[in-house]
């Protein structure tokens, strides 16, 4: 699929000071490619880039807007820093299926294919549409509770979340119990510090360091992982994508509930967590030559036998 690109959106980390250089860059590769496309940053990207309505780059003003101007209005957006940069805005431009491109400013950067150093051969046949287009599916993540003076029950958060809902024990200093539902089914209680349901996209993130299962990101599938579970027995199991997962507080006020970087803390007992998919789905953009395995490789340090060191990726004998 060839991406047509009319206007790029810049977004970064809002407190990282040291992305002037980069946008300027940017800037350059898109007049010299495309000078048709309209480049605009992000206003909390500005600011923390020291960009203004008065700056410019090449005699040429910058023009400034809010995300919620820029996601009705771009193609594409350029997201400056690490995997948890990329998450933030990937959340918001999602309802408008805005393609999303990441250029590594971070450490791992699982969804962060840039790389600054090389970015004036990467960037140019992204910007003329010579990529590729992937789906990755994110959850819709409720809080219900029922309130002791209705005796109704209320939605008292709601987040999305491109890599997961962690439920943990937060500050309190004693075993979670979480009664788990898949599609009203019982599924199991755990006890322990806390149950991880991630994305494919998220289970190169937390889940991973708990030893949950590496989910190829084209599979239609969740996993949910306990962390330091009471009972042995408690392990990881992958599911269909589609499935409505319930999780209800038991014995365990003051858990904690993450959705990616955002946070409610201090649930109570009978809270109730409905984890389902989102109907909007985050598109990112890769280069025309991505692979996953490749990435999986490279960020996981697979095949880090000494004898292979320099040497070319094997080839599949014909």
């Amino acid at each position: 699929m060839k991406l047509k690109i009319n206007k790029i959106g810049i977004f970064g980390k809002p407190n990282n000071t040291n992305q002037f250089d980069i946008i300027e860059k940017i800037f350059v590769i898109v007049k010299n490619v495309a000078p048709n496309i309209h480049v605009t940053v992000e206003s909390s990207t500005a600011k923390a880039s020291f960009i203004n309505k008065n700056s410019n780059i090449d005699g040429k003003p910058i023009e400034i807007e809010t995300i919620a101007t820029l996601k009705n209005s771009i193609d594409l957006a350029l997201v400056l820093g690490g995997d948890g940069t990329l998450l933030g805005v990937a959340r918001q431009l999602a309802s408008a299926k805005v393609q999303v491109l990441g250029i590594n400013q971070g450490k791992l950067g699982f969804t962060t294919d840039l790389d600054v150093e090389n970015l004036n051969d990467s960037l140019a046949p992204l910007i003329k549409g010579e990529g590729l287009i992937e789906s990755r599916d994110m959850f819709d993540v409720k809080v219900l509770r029922k309130s002791n003076r209705t005796n109704r029950t209320e939605s008292i958060f709601n987040a999305p979340a491109f890599n997961d809902a962690v439920v943990s024990r937060g500050a309190i200093s004693h075993m979670v119990e979480l009664d788990i539902f898949i599609d009203s089914s019982y599924l199991q209680t755990i006890r322990g510090d806390g149950l991880i349901v991630c994305t494919p996209t998220g289970s190169t993130a937390y889940a991973l360091s708990v030893h949950g299962p590496i989910i190829h990101p084209k599979l239609k599938a969740l996993a949910l992982v306990p962390v330091a579970p009471q009972a042995l027995s408690s392990r990881p199991i992958v599911l269909p994508i589609d499935v409505e997962t319930k999780i209800v507080i038991k014995n365990g006020k003051g858990t904690a509930l993450h959705c990616d970087m955002q946070t409610i803390a201090e649930l109570q007992d009978n809270d109730t967590i409905l984890i389902k998919r989102s109907k909007y789905p985050v598109f990112l953009l890769h280069p025309s030559n991505y692979d996953y395995f490749s990435v999986l490789r490279r960020k996981l340090n697979w095949s880090s036998n000494p004898i292979r060191v320099g040497l070319p990726d094997p080839k599949l004998p014909k």
